[in-house]
Protein backbone atom coordinates (compact mmCIF):
# COMPACT_ATOMS: atom_id res chain seq x y z
CA UNK A 1 0.00 0.00 0.00
CA UNK A 2 2.85 2.42 0.76
CA UNK A 3 4.44 1.82 -2.66
CA UNK A 4 1.10 2.29 -4.37
CA UNK A 5 0.49 5.54 -2.51
CA UNK A 6 3.95 6.78 -3.57
CA UNK A 7 3.78 5.75 -7.24
CA UNK A 8 0.14 6.68 -7.88
CA UNK A 9 0.48 10.51 -7.88
CA UNK A 10 3.64 10.28 -10.04
CA UNK A 11 1.90 8.05 -12.56
CA UNK A 12 -1.22 10.21 -12.44
CA UNK A 13 0.75 13.40 -13.23
CA UNK A 14 2.50 11.73 -16.17
CA UNK A 15 -0.63 10.26 -17.73
CA UNK A 16 -3.15 13.02 -17.04
CA UNK A 17 -0.62 15.79 -17.73
CA UNK A 18 0.21 14.16 -21.06
CA UNK A 19 -3.48 13.87 -21.88
CA UNK A 20 -3.94 17.61 -21.20
CA UNK A 21 -1.14 18.45 -23.67
CA UNK A 22 -2.61 16.12 -26.30
CA UNK A 23 -6.02 17.71 -25.89
CA UNK A 24 -4.54 21.21 -26.16
CA UNK A 25 -2.72 20.20 -29.37
CA UNK A 26 -5.90 18.68 -30.79
CA UNK A 27 -7.87 21.87 -30.03
CA UNK A 28 -5.06 24.02 -31.43
CA UNK A 29 -5.17 22.21 -34.78
CA UNK A 30 -8.89 22.91 -35.09
CA UNK A 31 -8.78 26.43 -33.75
CA UNK A 32 -9.62 27.50 -30.23
CA UNK A 33 -9.25 30.32 -27.77
CA UNK A 34 -6.08 31.34 -26.06
CA UNK A 35 -7.73 31.06 -22.66
CA UNK A 36 -8.62 27.40 -23.26
CA UNK A 37 -5.08 26.62 -24.38
CA UNK A 38 -3.58 28.30 -21.33
CA UNK A 39 -6.04 26.44 -19.10
CA UNK A 40 -5.01 23.07 -20.55
CA UNK A 41 -1.27 23.77 -20.78
CA UNK A 42 -1.20 24.94 -17.14
CA UNK A 43 -2.99 21.80 -15.93
CA UNK A 44 -0.12 19.36 -15.63
CA UNK A 45 0.10 19.22 -11.83
CA UNK A 46 -2.37 19.61 -8.96
CA UNK A 47 -0.97 22.95 -7.82
CA UNK A 48 -0.44 24.19 -11.37
CA UNK A 49 -4.04 23.43 -12.27
CA UNK A 50 -5.45 25.32 -9.29
CA UNK A 51 -3.15 28.35 -9.76
CA UNK A 52 -3.83 28.50 -13.51
CA UNK A 53 -7.60 28.54 -13.02
CA UNK A 54 -7.28 31.26 -10.37
CA UNK A 55 -5.14 33.41 -12.67
CA UNK A 56 -7.63 32.91 -15.52
CA UNK A 57 -10.56 33.91 -13.28
CA UNK A 58 -13.54 33.72 -13.64
CA UNK A 59 -13.71 29.97 -13.24
CA UNK A 60 -15.12 28.07 -16.21
CA UNK A 61 -16.71 24.63 -16.37
CA UNK A 62 -13.51 23.38 -18.02
CA UNK A 63 -11.41 24.81 -15.18
CA UNK A 64 -13.67 23.27 -12.56
CA UNK A 65 -13.52 19.91 -14.32
CA UNK A 66 -9.73 20.03 -14.51
CA UNK A 67 -9.50 20.83 -10.78
CA UNK A 68 -11.81 17.93 -9.89
CA UNK A 69 -9.83 15.54 -12.10
CA UNK A 70 -6.50 16.56 -10.58
CA UNK A 71 -7.85 16.30 -7.04
CA UNK A 72 -8.18 12.59 -7.75
CA UNK A 73 -4.36 12.41 -7.59
CA UNK A 74 -3.90 13.11 -3.83
CA UNK A 75 -7.27 11.57 -3.00
CA UNK A 76 -6.44 8.38 -4.85
CA UNK A 77 -3.04 8.23 -3.15
CA UNK A 78 -4.61 8.57 0.29
CA UNK A 79 -7.34 6.10 -0.60
CA UNK A 80 -4.65 3.55 -1.45
CA UNK A 81 -3.34 3.91 2.10
CA UNK A 82 -6.73 3.69 3.77
CA UNK A 83 -8.76 1.24 1.73
CA UNK A 84 -7.18 -1.70 3.60
CA UNK A 85 -7.68 -1.24 7.35
CA UNK A 86 -6.95 -3.38 10.38
CA UNK A 87 -10.00 -4.17 12.48
CA UNK A 88 -10.30 -6.15 15.67
CA UNK A 89 -12.62 -9.10 15.23
CA UNK A 90 -14.00 -10.87 18.28
CA UNK A 91 -13.50 -14.61 18.04
CA UNK A 92 -15.84 -16.37 20.44
CA UNK A 93 -15.04 -19.48 22.41
CA UNK A 94 -16.47 -21.05 25.54
CA UNK A 95 -14.93 -22.01 28.86
CA UNK A 96 -15.90 -22.39 32.52
CA UNK A 97 -15.51 -20.08 35.48
CA UNK A 98 -16.00 -20.46 39.23
CA UNK A 99 -17.36 -17.88 41.64
CA UNK A 100 -18.13 -17.72 45.35
CA UNK A 101 -21.73 -18.64 46.15
CA UNK A 102 -23.52 -16.00 48.24
CA UNK A 103 -26.52 -18.30 48.72
CA UNK A 104 -24.51 -20.69 50.88
CA UNK A 105 -24.67 -21.14 54.63
CA UNK A 106 -23.62 -18.45 57.07
CA UNK A 107 -21.27 -19.61 59.82
CA UNK A 108 -21.85 -16.52 61.94
CA UNK A 109 -23.60 -18.52 64.64
CA UNK A 110 -21.08 -21.34 64.62
CA UNK A 111 -17.94 -21.47 66.72
CA UNK A 112 -15.88 -21.93 63.56
CA UNK A 113 -16.25 -18.32 62.37
CA UNK A 114 -15.09 -16.33 65.44
CA UNK A 115 -12.43 -18.91 66.22
CA UNK A 116 -11.04 -19.17 62.70
CA UNK A 117 -11.26 -16.44 60.05
CA UNK A 118 -13.05 -13.62 61.92
CA UNK A 119 -9.80 -11.77 62.66
CA UNK A 120 -8.89 -11.77 58.98
CA UNK A 121 -12.42 -10.67 58.09
CA UNK A 122 -12.25 -7.76 60.57
CA UNK A 123 -9.06 -6.52 58.92
CA UNK A 124 -10.58 -6.82 55.45
CA UNK A 125 -13.76 -5.11 56.64
CA UNK A 126 -11.85 -2.16 58.06
CA UNK A 127 -9.87 -1.84 54.83
CA UNK A 128 -13.10 -1.72 52.85
CA UNK A 129 -14.50 1.04 55.08
CA UNK A 130 -11.41 3.15 54.32
CA UNK A 131 -11.11 2.30 50.63
CA UNK A 132 -10.71 5.23 48.16
CA UNK A 133 -13.88 6.90 46.94
CA UNK A 134 -13.30 5.55 43.42
CA UNK A 135 -13.38 2.01 44.82
CA UNK A 136 -16.48 2.59 46.95
CA UNK A 137 -18.40 3.91 43.96
CA UNK A 138 -16.79 1.60 41.38
CA UNK A 139 -17.75 -1.87 40.12
CA UNK A 140 -14.88 -3.69 41.91
CA UNK A 141 -13.94 -3.79 45.57
CA UNK A 142 -10.46 -3.06 46.85
CA UNK A 143 -9.36 -6.64 46.05
CA UNK A 144 -10.82 -6.69 42.53
CA UNK A 145 -13.96 -8.70 43.36
CA UNK A 146 -17.14 -7.91 41.41
CA UNK A 147 -19.67 -5.84 43.34
CA UNK A 148 -23.39 -6.51 42.88
CA UNK A 149 -25.67 -3.45 42.51
CA UNK A 150 -28.86 -3.05 44.47
CA UNK A 151 -31.65 -3.88 42.08
CA UNK A 152 -33.74 -1.12 43.66
CA UNK A 153 -31.14 1.47 42.56
CA UNK A 154 -31.93 0.56 38.93
CA UNK A 155 -35.62 1.39 39.31
CA UNK A 156 -35.45 4.30 36.86
CA UNK A 157 -33.89 2.16 34.12
CA UNK A 158 -36.12 0.49 31.55
CA UNK A 159 -36.22 -3.28 31.34
CA UNK A 160 -36.61 -5.56 28.33
CA UNK A 161 -39.15 -8.32 27.85
CA UNK A 162 -37.00 -10.72 29.87
CA UNK A 163 -36.71 -8.36 32.82
CA UNK A 164 -33.10 -7.27 32.21
CA UNK A 165 -32.12 -3.73 33.09
CA UNK A 166 -29.02 -2.53 31.26
CA UNK A 167 -26.70 -0.38 33.37
CA UNK A 168 -25.32 2.64 31.45
CA UNK A 169 -21.55 2.87 31.25
CA UNK A 170 -21.50 6.66 31.63
CA UNK A 171 -23.29 9.20 33.82
CA UNK A 172 -24.79 6.55 36.08
CA UNK A 173 -23.53 5.09 39.35
CA UNK A 174 -25.63 2.36 40.96
CA UNK A 175 -25.74 1.74 44.69
CA UNK A 176 -23.96 -1.48 45.59
CA UNK A 177 -25.29 -4.10 47.95
CA UNK A 178 -22.08 -4.63 49.92
CA UNK A 179 -18.59 -3.36 50.61
CA UNK A 180 -17.36 -6.66 49.18
CA UNK A 181 -17.71 -8.06 45.70
CA UNK A 182 -18.04 -11.67 44.61
CA UNK A 183 -14.68 -13.43 44.10
CA UNK A 184 -14.37 -14.98 40.64
CA UNK A 185 -11.61 -17.39 39.67
CA UNK A 186 -10.34 -18.21 36.21
CA UNK A 187 -11.05 -15.00 34.28
CA UNK A 188 -9.29 -15.57 30.93
CA UNK A 189 -7.41 -13.07 28.81
CA UNK A 190 -9.67 -11.18 26.43
CA UNK A 191 -13.26 -10.03 26.73
CA UNK A 192 -15.67 -12.39 28.44
CA UNK A 193 -19.20 -12.48 29.81
CA UNK A 194 -20.80 -14.61 32.48
CA UNK A 195 -23.96 -14.73 34.54
CA UNK A 196 -23.93 -14.85 38.35
CA UNK A 197 -26.71 -15.77 40.76
CA UNK A 198 -26.58 -13.99 44.12
CA UNK A 199 -28.66 -12.70 46.98
CA UNK A 200 -28.44 -9.81 49.40
CA UNK A 201 -30.37 -8.20 52.24
CA UNK A 202 -31.87 -4.75 51.78
CA UNK A 203 -33.22 -2.52 54.52
CA UNK A 204 -36.04 -0.03 54.20
CA UNK A 205 -35.70 2.46 57.06
CA UNK A 206 -38.47 5.01 57.44
CA UNK A 207 -38.98 5.82 61.10
CA UNK A 208 -36.56 7.73 63.30
CA UNK A 209 -37.10 8.82 66.90
CA UNK A 210 -34.93 10.53 69.47
CA UNK A 211 -35.51 10.24 73.22
CA UNK A 212 -33.58 11.26 76.30
CA UNK A 213 -31.18 8.56 77.45
CA UNK A 214 -29.01 10.57 79.87
CA UNK A 215 -30.11 12.97 82.51
CA UNK A 216 -27.69 15.60 83.61
CA UNK A 217 -27.49 17.03 87.15
CA UNK A 218 -25.04 19.87 87.86
CA UNK A 219 -21.72 18.69 89.26
CA UNK A 220 -22.75 15.05 88.90
CA UNK A 221 -22.06 12.31 86.36
CA UNK A 222 -24.96 12.01 83.87
CA UNK A 223 -27.31 9.14 84.64
CA UNK A 224 -27.94 6.65 81.80
CA UNK A 225 -31.55 5.63 81.20
CA UNK A 226 -31.95 2.48 79.12
CA UNK A 227 -34.84 2.82 76.65
CA UNK A 228 -35.41 -0.90 77.20
CA UNK A 229 -36.04 -1.80 73.57
CA UNK A 230 -32.91 -3.84 72.76
CA UNK A 231 -32.20 -6.64 75.21
CA UNK A 232 -31.37 -10.31 75.19
CA UNK A 233 -35.07 -11.08 75.81
CA UNK A 234 -36.64 -8.53 73.51
CA UNK A 235 -38.78 -6.98 72.34
CA UNK A 236 -35.83 -6.45 69.97
CA UNK A 237 -33.49 -9.37 70.56
CA UNK A 238 -29.73 -8.92 70.70
CA UNK A 239 -26.71 -10.79 72.01
CA UNK A 240 -26.32 -8.37 74.93
CA UNK A 241 -28.16 -5.68 76.81
CA UNK A 242 -27.58 -1.99 76.26
CA UNK A 243 -25.39 -0.27 78.85
CA UNK A 244 -24.04 3.20 79.57
CA UNK A 245 -20.93 2.37 77.52
CA UNK A 246 -22.85 1.26 74.43
CA UNK A 247 -22.22 3.47 71.39
CA UNK A 248 -24.72 1.76 69.10
CA UNK A 249 -26.74 -1.45 69.11
CA UNK A 250 -29.02 -3.47 66.87
CA UNK A 251 -32.02 -5.59 67.79
CA UNK A 252 -34.40 -7.74 65.75
CA UNK A 253 -38.10 -8.35 66.17
CA UNK A 254 -39.39 -11.23 64.06
CA UNK A 255 -39.99 -14.94 63.75
CA UNK A 256 -37.03 -17.25 64.19
CA UNK A 257 -37.00 -19.56 61.15
CA UNK A 258 -34.33 -21.90 62.50
CA UNK A 259 -36.94 -24.64 63.19
CA UNK A 260 -37.77 -24.64 59.47
CA UNK A 261 -34.30 -25.95 58.59
CA UNK A 262 -33.92 -29.55 57.56
CA UNK A 263 -31.51 -30.00 60.50
CA UNK A 264 -32.40 -27.28 63.05
CA UNK A 265 -29.78 -28.44 65.57
CA UNK A 266 -26.85 -27.83 63.19
CA UNK A 267 -25.35 -24.35 63.07
CA UNK A 268 -23.55 -25.11 59.81
CA UNK A 269 -26.55 -25.12 57.48
CA UNK A 270 -28.12 -21.72 58.14
CA UNK A 271 -28.95 -20.84 54.57
CA UNK A 272 -32.26 -19.73 53.12
CA UNK A 273 -32.12 -22.35 50.37
CA UNK A 274 -31.71 -25.01 53.06
CA UNK A 275 -35.24 -24.37 54.37
CA UNK A 276 -38.02 -26.86 53.87
CA UNK A 277 -40.56 -25.68 51.33
CA UNK A 278 -43.72 -26.60 53.27
CA UNK A 279 -44.64 -23.01 54.15
CA UNK A 280 -45.73 -19.86 52.36
CA UNK A 281 -44.87 -16.22 52.78
CA UNK A 282 -48.35 -15.53 54.18
CA UNK A 283 -47.46 -17.44 57.36
CA UNK A 284 -44.57 -15.08 58.15
CA UNK A 285 -44.61 -11.34 58.60
CA UNK A 286 -41.55 -9.25 57.74
CA UNK A 287 -39.28 -8.67 60.70
CA UNK A 288 -38.13 -5.31 62.02
CA UNK A 289 -34.57 -4.27 62.73
CA UNK A 290 -33.93 -1.52 65.28
CA UNK A 291 -30.71 0.47 65.14
CA UNK A 292 -30.08 2.58 68.23
CA UNK A 293 -27.37 5.22 68.42
CA UNK A 294 -26.16 6.31 71.86
CA UNK A 295 -23.34 8.57 70.65
CA UNK A 296 -25.26 11.75 71.50
CA UNK A 297 -24.61 13.64 74.70
CA UNK A 298 -28.13 13.18 76.06
CA UNK A 299 -30.38 11.54 73.48
CA UNK A 300 -30.70 8.04 72.05
CA UNK A 301 -31.61 7.92 68.35
CA UNK A 302 -33.71 4.95 67.23
CA UNK A 303 -34.14 3.99 63.55
CA UNK A 304 -36.60 1.27 62.54
CA UNK A 305 -35.98 -0.74 59.37
CA UNK A 306 -37.75 -3.55 57.54
CA UNK A 307 -35.33 -6.11 56.04
CA UNK A 308 -36.06 -8.04 52.86
CA UNK A 309 -34.07 -10.58 50.86
CA UNK A 310 -33.53 -9.99 47.14
CA UNK A 311 -32.39 -12.63 44.64
CA UNK A 312 -30.82 -11.35 41.44
CA UNK A 313 -29.10 -12.57 38.32
CA UNK A 314 -26.31 -10.30 37.12
CA UNK A 315 -24.69 -10.26 33.69
CA UNK A 316 -20.99 -9.44 34.02
CA UNK A 317 -18.54 -8.30 31.37
CA UNK A 318 -14.79 -8.65 31.93
CA UNK A 319 -11.77 -7.46 30.02
CA UNK A 320 -8.36 -8.84 30.90
CA UNK A 321 -4.90 -8.25 29.47
CA UNK A 322 -1.42 -9.25 30.56
CA UNK A 323 -1.18 -6.17 32.79
CA UNK A 324 -4.70 -5.45 34.05
CA UNK A 325 -8.26 -6.64 34.24
CA UNK A 326 -11.64 -5.02 34.81
CA UNK A 327 -15.11 -6.42 35.38
CA UNK A 328 -18.51 -4.83 35.91
CA UNK A 329 -22.16 -5.78 36.11
CA UNK A 330 -23.65 -4.54 32.86
CA UNK A 331 -27.19 -5.83 33.25
CA UNK A 332 -29.34 -7.20 36.05
CA UNK A 333 -32.72 -8.78 36.62
CA UNK A 334 -34.59 -10.53 39.41
CA UNK A 335 -33.60 -14.18 39.56
CA UNK A 336 -35.83 -16.60 37.67
CA UNK A 337 -34.67 -19.49 39.88
CA UNK A 338 -36.85 -20.69 42.76
CA UNK A 339 -36.21 -18.71 45.93
CA UNK A 340 -37.67 -18.11 49.36
CA UNK A 341 -40.11 -15.25 50.06
CA UNK A 342 -38.42 -11.89 50.47
CA UNK A 343 -39.71 -11.66 54.05
CA UNK A 344 -37.28 -14.42 55.02
CA UNK A 345 -33.76 -13.06 55.49
CA UNK A 346 -30.55 -14.24 57.10
CA UNK A 347 -31.51 -12.07 60.08
CA UNK A 348 -34.45 -14.42 60.58
CA UNK A 349 -31.98 -17.00 61.89
CA UNK A 350 -31.61 -16.15 65.57
CA UNK A 351 -28.07 -17.55 65.73
CA UNK A 352 -26.93 -15.43 62.79
CA UNK A 353 -28.40 -12.19 64.10
CA UNK A 354 -27.17 -12.80 67.63
CA UNK A 355 -23.63 -13.41 66.35
CA UNK A 356 -23.82 -10.30 64.18
CA UNK A 357 -24.80 -8.07 67.12
CA UNK A 358 -21.91 -9.54 69.10
CA UNK A 359 -19.17 -9.57 66.45
CA UNK A 360 -19.96 -6.58 64.22
CA UNK A 361 -19.06 -4.00 66.90
CA UNK A 362 -15.73 -5.81 67.29
CA UNK A 363 -14.74 -5.49 63.63
CA UNK A 364 -13.44 -1.93 64.05
CA UNK A 365 -11.37 -0.37 66.82
CA UNK A 366 -12.36 2.83 68.58
CA UNK A 367 -9.21 4.93 68.58
CA UNK A 368 -9.15 8.52 69.88
CA UNK A 369 -12.92 8.41 70.44
CA UNK A 370 -13.52 7.76 66.72
CA UNK A 371 -15.99 5.10 65.58
CA UNK A 372 -15.35 4.49 61.87
CA UNK A 373 -18.32 2.10 61.63
CA UNK A 374 -20.87 4.77 62.50
CA UNK A 375 -18.98 7.51 60.68
CA UNK A 376 -19.35 5.43 57.51
CA UNK A 377 -23.12 5.52 57.98
CA UNK A 378 -23.00 9.31 58.09
CA UNK A 379 -20.46 10.16 55.37
CA UNK A 380 -19.16 7.03 53.58
CA UNK A 381 -17.20 8.74 50.80
CA UNK A 382 -15.02 10.96 53.00
CA UNK A 383 -12.19 8.99 54.57
CA UNK A 384 -11.04 12.08 56.44
CA UNK A 385 -14.46 12.28 58.10
CA UNK A 386 -14.54 8.54 58.83
CA UNK A 387 -11.10 8.55 60.43
CA UNK A 388 -11.13 11.82 62.33
CA UNK A 389 -14.66 12.70 63.45
CA UNK A 390 -14.98 11.89 67.18
CA UNK A 391 -18.02 10.52 69.00
CA UNK A 392 -20.04 13.56 70.16
CA UNK A 393 -20.69 12.18 73.66
CA UNK A 394 -17.01 11.39 74.28
CA UNK A 395 -15.64 14.61 72.74
CA UNK A 396 -18.29 17.31 73.23
CA UNK A 397 -17.70 20.76 71.78
CA UNK A 398 -19.21 24.16 72.56
CA UNK A 399 -20.19 25.01 69.00
CA UNK A 400 -22.61 22.11 68.36
CA UNK A 401 -25.52 20.35 70.03
CA UNK A 402 -23.35 17.24 70.55
CA UNK A 403 -26.17 14.93 69.50
CA UNK A 404 -26.08 12.10 66.96
CA UNK A 405 -25.25 13.19 63.38
CA UNK A 406 -27.67 10.48 62.22
CA UNK A 407 -30.48 12.92 63.00
CA UNK A 408 -29.46 14.80 59.84
CA UNK A 409 -28.97 11.72 57.67
CA UNK A 410 -31.37 10.88 54.85
CA UNK A 411 -33.27 7.67 55.60
CA UNK A 412 -32.74 6.23 52.11
CA UNK A 413 -29.00 6.80 52.35
CA UNK A 414 -28.91 5.29 55.82
CA UNK A 415 -30.84 2.24 54.57
CA UNK A 416 -28.34 1.65 51.77
CA UNK A 417 -25.24 2.14 53.95
CA UNK A 418 -26.38 -0.09 56.80
CA UNK A 419 -27.44 -2.73 54.25
CA UNK A 420 -23.92 -2.64 52.78
CA UNK A 421 -22.33 -3.20 56.19
CA UNK A 422 -24.69 -6.03 57.17
CA UNK A 423 -24.23 -7.75 53.79
CA UNK A 424 -20.46 -7.42 54.17
CA UNK A 425 -20.71 -9.20 57.53
CA UNK A 426 -22.95 -11.94 56.12
CA UNK A 427 -20.54 -12.40 53.21
CA UNK A 428 -17.63 -12.56 55.61
CA UNK A 429 -19.35 -15.25 57.67
CA UNK A 430 -19.43 -17.71 54.75
CA UNK A 431 -16.84 -20.49 54.57
CA UNK A 432 -13.27 -19.35 53.85
CA UNK A 433 -14.53 -15.89 52.93
CA UNK A 434 -11.38 -14.02 53.97
CA UNK A 435 -9.15 -16.15 51.76
CA UNK A 436 -11.61 -15.88 48.87
CA UNK A 437 -12.08 -12.13 49.22
CA UNK A 438 -8.38 -11.32 49.34
CA UNK A 439 -7.36 -13.70 46.56
CA UNK A 440 -9.60 -15.38 44.03
CA UNK A 441 -6.74 -17.82 43.41
CA UNK A 442 -7.66 -19.39 46.75
CA UNK A 443 -10.18 -21.48 44.85
CA UNK A 444 -9.96 -22.80 41.33
CA UNK A 445 -12.05 -24.72 38.86
CA UNK A 446 -12.05 -28.37 39.77
CA UNK A 447 -11.63 -30.76 36.86
CA UNK A 448 -14.47 -32.79 38.28
CA UNK A 449 -16.74 -29.81 38.97
CA UNK A 450 -20.08 -29.98 37.25
CA UNK A 451 -20.68 -27.06 34.94
CA UNK A 452 -24.12 -25.64 35.70
CA UNK A 453 -25.46 -24.85 32.25
CA UNK A 454 -29.24 -24.87 32.85
CA UNK A 455 -31.55 -23.27 35.44
CA UNK A 456 -32.40 -26.76 36.73
CA UNK A 457 -28.71 -27.50 37.27
CA UNK A 458 -28.25 -24.22 39.16
CA UNK A 459 -31.34 -24.79 41.28
CA UNK A 460 -30.21 -28.25 42.32
CA UNK A 461 -26.66 -27.06 43.07
CA UNK A 462 -27.77 -24.03 45.09
CA UNK A 463 -30.05 -26.25 47.15
CA UNK A 464 -26.93 -28.05 48.38
CA UNK A 465 -25.38 -24.68 49.42
CA UNK A 466 -21.86 -25.23 47.99
CA UNK A 467 -19.07 -22.74 48.60
CA UNK A 468 -18.55 -22.12 44.88
CA UNK A 469 -20.47 -22.52 41.64
CA UNK A 470 -19.00 -23.30 38.21
CA UNK A 471 -20.82 -21.83 35.22
CA UNK A 472 -20.18 -21.42 31.48
CA UNK A 473 -18.18 -18.47 30.24
CA UNK A 474 -18.20 -16.88 26.79
CA UNK A 475 -14.78 -15.58 25.76
CA UNK A 476 -14.29 -13.01 23.04
CA UNK A 477 -10.67 -12.63 21.99
CA UNK A 478 -9.96 -9.61 19.86
CA UNK A 479 -7.99 -10.73 16.77
CA UNK A 480 -6.60 -8.17 14.28
CA UNK A 481 -7.95 -8.79 10.76
CA UNK A 482 -7.74 -6.93 7.45
CA UNK A 483 -10.89 -5.36 6.11
CA UNK A 484 -11.72 -3.25 3.07
CA UNK A 485 -13.04 0.24 3.56
CA UNK A 486 -15.77 0.57 0.94
CA UNK A 487 -15.65 4.40 0.72
CA UNK A 488 -11.88 4.50 0.24
CA UNK A 489 -11.95 1.53 -2.11
CA UNK A 490 -14.57 3.31 -4.22
CA UNK A 491 -12.48 6.47 -4.26
CA UNK A 492 -9.36 4.56 -5.31
CA UNK A 493 -11.24 2.75 -8.08
CA UNK A 494 -12.66 6.06 -9.33
CA UNK A 495 -9.24 7.72 -9.43
CA UNK A 496 -7.78 4.65 -11.14
CA UNK A 497 -10.61 4.72 -13.70
CA UNK A 498 -9.87 8.37 -14.43
CA UNK A 499 -6.21 7.46 -14.85
CA UNK A 500 -7.09 4.65 -17.27
CA UNK A 501 -9.48 6.86 -19.28
CA UNK A 502 -6.83 9.59 -19.47
CA UNK A 503 -4.30 7.09 -20.85
CA UNK A 504 -6.78 5.81 -23.45
CA UNK A 505 -7.82 9.36 -24.38
CA UNK A 506 -4.17 10.44 -24.74
CA UNK A 507 -3.42 7.47 -27.03
CA UNK A 508 -6.51 8.23 -29.11
CA UNK A 509 -5.56 11.89 -29.60
CA UNK A 510 -1.97 10.93 -30.39
CA UNK A 511 -3.17 9.01 -33.43
CA UNK A 512 -5.58 11.72 -34.56
CA UNK A 513 -3.40 14.80 -34.16
CA UNK A 514 -1.82 15.96 -37.45
CA UNK A 515 1.21 17.60 -35.91
CA UNK A 516 3.95 16.19 -33.84
CA UNK A 517 4.35 17.31 -30.24
CA UNK A 518 4.26 21.12 -30.53
CA UNK A 519 3.12 22.22 -27.15
CA UNK A 520 4.52 23.19 -24.67
CA UNK A 521 8.17 23.21 -25.69
CA UNK A 522 10.33 26.38 -25.71
CA UNK A 523 11.65 25.42 -29.13
CA UNK A 524 8.10 25.78 -30.42
CA UNK A 525 7.90 29.24 -28.85
CA UNK A 526 10.89 30.60 -30.77
CA UNK A 527 10.30 28.58 -33.97
CA UNK A 528 8.79 31.47 -35.93
CA UNK A 529 11.06 34.19 -34.57
CA UNK A 530 12.94 36.13 -37.29
CA UNK A 531 15.86 36.46 -34.93
CA UNK A 532 16.55 32.75 -34.58
CA UNK A 533 17.55 30.30 -37.29
CA UNK A 534 15.68 27.00 -36.95
CA UNK A 535 16.30 23.64 -38.66
CA UNK A 536 13.96 22.61 -41.44
CA UNK A 537 11.06 20.29 -40.67
CA UNK A 538 8.12 22.50 -39.77
CA UNK A 539 5.28 20.91 -37.82
CA UNK A 540 6.51 17.45 -38.77
CA UNK A 541 9.30 17.86 -36.28
CA UNK A 542 8.29 17.42 -32.66
CA UNK A 543 9.16 20.01 -30.04
CA UNK A 544 11.45 17.68 -28.10
CA UNK A 545 13.27 16.60 -31.29
CA UNK A 546 13.82 20.23 -32.23
CA UNK A 547 15.14 20.98 -28.72
CA UNK A 548 17.60 18.07 -28.88
CA UNK A 549 19.01 19.34 -32.18
CA UNK A 550 19.30 22.93 -30.88
CA UNK A 551 20.13 22.30 -27.26
CA UNK A 552 23.27 24.48 -27.42
CA UNK A 553 21.47 27.49 -28.93
CA UNK A 554 21.61 30.47 -26.56
CA UNK A 555 18.45 32.56 -26.46
CA UNK A 556 17.35 35.57 -24.50
CA UNK A 557 14.13 37.53 -24.14
CA UNK A 558 14.81 41.20 -24.36
CA UNK A 559 14.39 44.58 -26.10
CA UNK A 560 15.31 44.41 -29.80
CA UNK A 561 14.19 47.89 -30.75
CA UNK A 562 11.48 48.97 -33.17
CA UNK A 563 10.85 46.17 -35.59
CA UNK A 564 8.13 45.72 -38.07
CA UNK A 565 8.34 42.04 -38.33
CA UNK A 566 6.53 39.53 -36.13
CA UNK A 567 6.25 35.87 -35.56
CA UNK A 568 3.40 33.57 -36.09
CA UNK A 569 1.63 31.17 -33.70
CA UNK A 570 0.54 27.80 -35.04
CA UNK A 571 -3.11 28.93 -35.25
CA UNK A 572 -2.22 31.35 -38.00
CA UNK A 573 -3.07 34.44 -35.92
CA UNK A 574 -0.42 37.13 -36.43
CA UNK A 575 0.75 38.87 -33.30
CA UNK A 576 3.02 41.95 -33.42
CA UNK A 577 6.18 41.53 -31.43
CA UNK A 578 6.52 45.21 -30.57
CA UNK A 579 9.46 46.11 -28.33
CA UNK A 580 10.05 42.56 -27.09
CA UNK A 581 11.41 39.67 -29.13
CA UNK A 582 13.55 36.57 -28.77
CA UNK A 583 17.09 37.00 -29.99
CA UNK A 584 20.48 35.19 -29.87
CA UNK A 585 22.39 35.49 -26.65
CA UNK A 586 25.32 36.88 -28.71
CA UNK A 587 23.24 39.90 -29.56
CA UNK A 588 23.59 39.36 -33.34
CA UNK A 589 20.27 39.83 -35.11
CA UNK A 590 19.00 37.68 -37.90
CA UNK A 591 21.44 34.84 -37.32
Amino acid sequence: MLKTATIFPLLFSVVVGRAAIKLATWKLERGTTLGLLESLIGSRTVGGTILTQIRLWPLTFLGLGLILIWLMSPMGSQAALRMLVIENENVESSSNITYSNLRQSSYAGAALFPGSWFAGFASTFTGALLAPEAVKTGPLDVNGNIKIPLYSSLANLSEDEDGWRDIPENNFTPSYSSLFGIPVSGIPTGNSTLSIESTYLELTCSNMTSITARTSIPNKIPTFVDPGLITTNGPFRSSSNVSADTLWAMGYLGTDITPLLANPTSSNNTCLDCLRNNFTSQKLLPGTLLYQDFSGLTNATSIYCVPSQTYVESLISCSKSSTSHSCAVTSQRLSILPSQPSALTYLSFSSVFSAMTQLLPQTTQKISNVDIFQNYLINPLSNSYIQSTPIPRLSPTNNSNNESPLLNTNMQDFSTRLSQLINAFLHGSTANSTAYLTSSNSFSISLNAKVLTTPDDLTAAIKAAPETLTVPLIIRVSTPTYALSIPFLSLFLLSTLILLLAAIFSAYLHHHNLTRDYLPYVSSLIRESQFVSMPRGGVKMGGMQRTREMRDLKVRLGDVGDVGAGWEVGTGVAVSVGQMAVGDWTGEKGK
